[in-house]
């Protein structure tokens, strides 16, 4: 079900089986209940605080927020599991790609313009 979405990139499913869907050209996160029926979708063409710029990767971390990597942004990005922008978990990378969470609660993030994978341990 497309619901808006222009570009779909990376998906993830959180811990309460919602699907989530990162979509590049709308600058937003999509998000579907484990049966596929749009639930809401959050973010938006900008730089400000809970904007996306070409988002790319996208995980759920045990308390079940969203972490996004915000490509055009050059930063990771927090939001709450409703989609509220909680913070900046890093605003100094080249090119955020991919991410995801480790077995002991890290995140972890590849670059793909540095080609580096970096490792966060609090976030």
């Amino acid at each position: 079900q497309a619901q808006g979405m222009k570009y779909p990139r990376y998906i993830t499913v959180d811990g309460e089986g919602n699907i989530l869907v990162s979509d590049f050209w709308s600058h937003s996160v999509c998000v579907y209940n484990e049966d596929g029926q749009f639930q809401f979708q959050f973010g938006g063409h900008g730089s400000g605080d809970g904007q996306l710029r070409s988002p790319c990767g996208i995980c759920t971390d045990r308390a079940g927020n969203i972490i996004v990597a915000d490509w055009g942004n050059h930063r990771v990005e927090l939001f709450d599991k409703t989609g509220r922008f909680l913070k900046h978990i890093t605003t100094d990378m080249e090119g955020p790609y991919a991410v995801t969470m480790a077995p002991q609660g890290q995140l972890v993030v590849t670059d793909d313009k540095d080609h580096t994978v970096s490792i966060f341990n609090k976030y």
